[in-house]
């Protein structure tokens, strides 16, 4: 029996024996004939694995001329524990795909090809410029802008006879373009109409508006040169994946005990119109337009900055960063973020990394246990010029806004690794913390950028200290 087969009984077969199940909403996504098809919901309705299944589809990988991409917006995400590049090597070597780790790429013996690939910067999307592709799948699609969408769409060509399609999976998100997207799928109450789920609609996109049809033929009466497309919208929640609930049934309890109920809302319950009534202070755009840097060695001649926030006890981190300030965009370079060591070790791993980069300041929050830290560094490192930081919530404030704009105007850049971009998108512009998360590699950064002038004038220059 053929793959595409057990693809119909909702089976296929994994490392050595292993069978995995397509459940039934993920089967009806997989034979879906619209030309684009969005999936997903609450968290835990099986994306990821539906996506690496209709990437894989088995009568697609005869043909030698079959080239399939899948999407996410960060290459760390793809590498992410469970992410991407885990899933496809559980199931594609029994295709008998090759991968190819610096590429991200699987070729299968007929030739065809399925690449994992990244458009962390709005640019990105121009790499692809003359390509050709059969298969296009967003994993997570509200996390790219809507631009990279429409543009990719165009890349969705091919001259191997097989239909091109567009498939995306996606968390609920207010505020996104999908959200406007899809919006005749959704009740006004946020939830699916369930007699609308799976229902193909026509439209046309013109100079970035979208004109909807009752059919292909209703939008060619009106505009006859044009070439309408198909969407449907494929609801999922986490009841639909038995696969997930039955090998870990703590997982709904785990969604339920997330600290923010708009997120229970979103990512439990598969609501997309609930919001926040907090808005965020870093724009996710250029969040992760400015997460193309890498970590780095010390260098000479060149002028570092340290900040650190430290913590001791509960669950808070204590956090140290250098950053490259020699010229724009400023580099974050190295970063120490533990829980676990005592006030010792820190104050030596600290002395140690300052030895290393010889920044002109070592910015230390003074609250919270930071005199330890200032009088620590100041007797192991005495060359070394500390600025004390006394934080208020109005030097918060200012201190934060200072890092927003230097993202916003891309005048940073960080590796994409980097546990600050989560702490970014979940910080409040409101309280100045992050909602339900860890913000303390935010504070390090901000308690750093304070003292920004003065390192750029080698330290010479008194800061003015924000209370």
């Amino acid at each position: 029996m053929g793959l595409l087969s057990k693809y119909r009984v909702r089976t296929c077969l994994v490392d050595e024996g292993e069978r995995i199940e397509l459940q039934p909403k993920q089967l009806e996504v997989f034979k879906s004939r619209s030309d684009i098809a969005f999936s997903g919901g609450a968290a835990g309705g099986g994306k990821t694995a539906l996506a690496t299944a209709i990437a894989a589809d088995p009568e697609k990988l005869e043909n030698k001329d079959y080239r399939c991409v899948i999407f996410r917006r960060t290459h760390a995400q793809a590498r992410n524990p469970g992410g991407m590049v885990d899933e496809t090597k559980r199931w594609y070597p029994t295709l008998g795909g090759k991968f190819n780790e610096s590429r991200l790429e699987w070729t299968f013996p007929s030739g065809a090809k399925i690449t994992l690939a990244h458009l962390q910067l709005e640019k990105d999307k121009m790499q692809w410029q003359g390509t050709a592709l059969t298969t296009l799948i967003w994993d997570e699609v509200t996390h790219f802008t809507e631009s990279q969408f429409w543009y990719l769409m165009s890349r969705a060509r091919s001259t191997s006879g097989i239909k091109p399609i567009i498939r995306a999976t996606c968390n609920p998100d207010a505020d996104s373009w999908v959200a406007r997207l899809i919006d005749w799928w959704i009740g006004e109450d946020g939830y699916p109409i369930p007699d609308r789920a799976g229902i193909s609609r026509w439209f046309l996109r013109k100079g970035g508006d979208i004109f909807w049809g009752d059919s292909r033929e209703h939008l060619l009466d009106l505009y006859p040169e044009s070439d309408p497309k198909s969407l449907a919208f494929f609801p999922s929640k986490l009841t639909d994946n038995k696969a997930l609930t039955t090998a870990d049934p703590n997982y709904k309890g785990m969604l339920e005990a997330l600290a923010d109920p708009v997120e229970v809302g979103r990512l439990l319950h598969g609501n997309w119109k609930i919001k926040s009534n907090e808005s965020r202070l870093f724009r996710s755009e250029a969040v992760l337009d400015c997460a193309c840097g890498s970590w780095r060695s010390p260098e000479t001649d060149q002028n570092y900055l340290i900040g650190v926030d430290p913590n001791f006890g509960g669950n808070d981190f204590f956090v140290f960063q250098v950053w490259k300030i020699s010229e724009e965009p400023y580099q974050l370079v190295y970063e120490y973020r533990d829980r676990n060591q005592s006030i010792k070790g820190s104050i030596d791993t600290l002395s140690a990394i300052i030895d290393a980069y010889n920044p002109s300041v070592v910015a230390i929050e003074k609250n919270g246990g930071g005199q330890t830290i200032v009088e620590g560094i100041i007797c192991k490192n005495p060359g070394t010029l500390v600025q004390p930081i006394v934080t208020s919530q109005t030097s918060k404030k200012i201190n934060t806004d200072r890092i927003a704009i230097a993202v916003e105007s891309r005048k940073v850049i960080y590796p994409s690794d980097w546990q600050g971009l989560q702490e970014m998108l979940d910080f409040s512009k409101l309280t100045r913390e992050a909602i339900g998360n860890h913000d303390d590699c935010v504070m390090a950064w901000a308690v750093g950028f304070a003292v920004l002038e003065q390192a750029l004038d080698g330290g010479l220059v008194s800061p003015t200290l924000l209370y």
